[in-house]
């Protein structure tokens, strides 16, 4: 249930991780235990496996994201034809996501096209799971998939998706890095053998591996405002404030559609939570089929409040953070941040009831938002730098 149409473009990462980069993730716990990311190429399969369900320390994603990129090789393939593949990216980001293809319209152009090339991977290896033809999904197709991005990342012109030349060329334009992509591909494995997380700490991980590894896909695109980011603690900041809005998207995503992935016999909700609050999957089963149950009991409201409360304490570690990002790039994220984080408000305004309806946030909304997050960067830039630094947002590229 990777629900990529939610996505932003750039900012996902997942969770949150208040701790210095010596230490492992401060939610990885018990048989999650800290392990450094490996050079390797596990099966698919492995992911799966208990000492592989953890999340890396923010430490270890901060060497991952700086480490010195390599020299790409010259490219082979034709200009028109990933001019092709390019528009036919964008085609499948404007007809899936409203919020993310508005989000990309703040981004330069190629930045824009290597962001659609993201997207279209993401959507094409969810729809494997959560497709019309996800009922025939293997573990085997998970694995052929992973090869083919193997190849798409040695630049291999044995590729089959014809798509996969977008991506190849925002490979080598932006140094894009491969560990997020194989982990979502483990997100996938998850979905196609998992339908209950028992814990919260076991749905971090499903959520970082669905929506925190699109942070790390797009950062290399989006990129870093250097002087947010000159030492140690500012780049794990920067990284730590995008992982928290990739775990507040998914978990926003999560809580619009509860009635509709209940229909589809998946709960995503951690059931200690329910069990916290009395509730049971069978009354959540039961009342995504039946209009009037369950949203108007108090302990429903009282169990989606924890909920949404958890969200915004994500979406506020979110926001701190931007500033690190690439100015010119900064404005796509909070306006994405502002108009997601106002589905939670539709919940409350629709008494709770997402067991029937999805909460939905009109362009008019959006475009008052857009207009928050304009306002809110201005605030949190004043405060991070020193006035003699400071420069009208017009002169910094966010007016022109």
């Amino acid at each position: 249930m990777f629900k990529l149409r939610s996505l932003v473009c750039c900012a996902s990462f997942a969770l949150f991780l208040l701790h210095d980069g010596s230490s492992g993730s401060a939610f990885c716990s018990g048989k999650m235990t800290k392990r450094k990311l490996s050079s390797s190429r596990p099966a698919v399969a492995e992911s799966l496996e208990k000492e592989a369900l953890r999340v890396a320390s923010i430490g270890e994603l901060r060497r991952l994201v700086f480490a010195k990129t390599k020299a790409q090789p010259a490219a082979w393939w034709e200009t028109s034809s990933v001019e092709a593949a390019y528009e036919s990216c964008r085609k499948v980001t404007e007809e899936n996501s409203k919020t993310f293809f508005l989000a990309s319209q703040f981004l330069a152009p190629k930045e824009q096209t290597a962001i659609w090339a993201i997207y279209n991977w993401c959507r094409v290896t969810d729809e494997m799971v959560d497709g019309d033809k996800a009922d025939a999904t293997t573990m085997a197709d998970l694995q052929a998939w992973q090869d083919e991005l193997h190849k798409t990342f040695a630049f291999d012109r044995a590729v089959k998706d014809k798509n996969s030349l977008a991506l190849m060329d925002a490979i080598r334009e932006f140094s894009l890095l491969e560990k997020p992509f194989e982990d979502m591909i483990a997100g996938m494995a998850m979905d196609l053998t998992m339908k209950r997380y028992e814990t919260f700490r076991e749905l971090e991980v499903y959520c970082y591996r669905v929506a925190g590894t699109v942070g790390l896909m797009s950062l290399p695109v989006i990129g870093l405002d250097p002087r947010m980011n000159s030492n140690v603690r500012e780049k794990e900041t920067t990284i730590s404030a995008a992982m928290s809005l990739g775990m507040a998207l998914q978990l926003t995503n999560i809580l619009r559609d509860i009635g509709e992935d209940a229909r589809r016999g998946r709960i995503y909700v951690p059931l200690q939570d329910l069990e916290r609050f009395g509730i049971s999957e069978d009354e959540i089963l039961e009342a995504s089929g039946t209009t009037g149950l369950l949203f108007h009991e108090q302990r429903w409201a009282d169990f989606m409040e924890f909920q949404i409360e958890r969200c915004h304490k994500y979406y506020r570690l979110a926001e701190a953070g931007i500033v690190g990002l690439n100015e010119a790039n900064q404005l796509g994220v909070m306006a994405a941040l502002y108009v997601y984080e106002a589905i939670l408000e539709k919940i409350r305004q629709n008494n709770y009831d997402n067991l029937s309806q999805r909460g939905f946030v009109s362009s008019a909304e959006k475009a008052m938002h857009v207009a928050r997050a304009l306002f809110r960067l201005w605030e949190l830039r004043t405060e991070a730098r020193p006035f003699e630094e400071q420069q009208p947002m017009v002169q910094r590229g966010f007016l022109t």
